[in-house]
């Protein structure tokens, strides 16, 4: 597997020559990796082989980082991290890609996604049955607002800590 860290816009983008349209036709496909404020999505875009012109590009669903890869037998997909990854899945993907190649955006989202994993490890939940009435209701949910500002708070302080060890702040 071969990992490409700079297809990041159509004119960067990976290009197979030969990629299958429908059953007998061959076409050109380029592929990148998309990087907004949102996260990153993988990108796929065809040349329609009857008119000689681009299609429009083709977006999967937003994830927290993606890296191009191509496989072994040319299969071109990615390798990356959703945006609820656990500390393990972040560990697997971190051994497997260079974090030094990757742009601020990604590593920034690598930092919020360690530190809010780290966070979670920690929290126990607990589900009440029956019905609760108003007054209690209120005040069980101040009580929630409070961990969940200090769950939040913490999550911040690591991602900071994180980007800042990483200059990225």
């Amino acid at each position: 597997m071969k990992l490409l860290y700079d297809a990041k816009c159509f004119d960067t983008a990976y290009i197979v020559k030969d990629w299958p349209w429908g059953w007998t036709l061959k076409t050109e496909a380029r592929f990148w990796i998309e990087t907004t404020k949102r996260g990153d999505r993988f990108v796929k875009q065809l040349v329609n082989p009857k008119t000689g012109k681009w299609c429009k590009p083709k977006k999967q669903t937003y994830e927290a980082v993606l890296v191009l890869a191509i496989l072994d037998d040319g299969e071109v997909t990615f390798k990356g991290l959703g945006n609820h990854a656990d500390r393990d899945k972040i560990a697997a993907v971190l051994e497997m890609i260079d974090f030094e190649k990757l742009n601020d955006a990604q590593k920034t989202q690598i930092c919020k996604l360690n530190a809010w994993a780290e966070v979670m490890e920690n929290v126990e939940w607990t589900v009440r049955k029956g019905a609760i009435d108003p007054a209690e209701r209120e005040a069980l949910d101040a009580e929630q607002d409070k961990i969940g500002r200090k769950i939040t708070g913490y999550a911040n302080l690591l991602a900071n800590q994180c980007m800042t060890k990483n200059g990225l702040i």
